[in-house]
């Protein structure tokens, strides 16, 4: 197939145009996780495949954040302590989380992970568990 030079430029432009899109769904993204276990420390260790953030601990009601800069399908996990048990939570996965808004912004419950949700500015996206 020989494509004259018009047909050259709209494929190159196509192709631009989904090089920034996929950039703009990726960057500038972050991922919070709150401590709302009332009376516990909240101990975390977060990695992804290319990317280990350490231990962090955090009072009641603190929040870690951290960038994901994910330029290909990735997974963010982190494993969480408190009262002595562990618990590990899928905070970011490109696959699930793809379509989500610019942030997750985590709960840490006894219970539950919940995320906060942007309509109502509540923590009432509750349909995860730990592993």
């Amino acid at each position: 197939m020989i494509m004259d030079g018009s047909s050259i430029n709209t494929l190159l432009f196509s192709i631009f145009l989904l090089v920034v899109s996929l950039v703009a769904l990726t960057e500038g993204r972050s991922v919070y996780i709150k401590n709302d276990l009332k009376s516990d420390l909240l101990t975390i260790l977060c990695k992804s495949e290319d990317k280990h953030l350490g231990i962090q601990v955090l009072n009641y009601e603190r929040e870690l954040n951290f960038p994901i800069e994910a330029k290909s399908p990735t997974t963010f996990t982190c494993t969480m302590d408190w009262n002595g048990r562990l618990h590990k939570l899928d905070v970011f996965n490109s696959k699930r989380d793809g379509k989500v808004g610019k942030d997750l912004k985590w709960s840490i419950n006894n219970d539950r992970p919940c995320l906060l949700n942007s309509i109502t500015n509540k923590y009432d996206l509750c349909n995860y568990s730990y592993n």
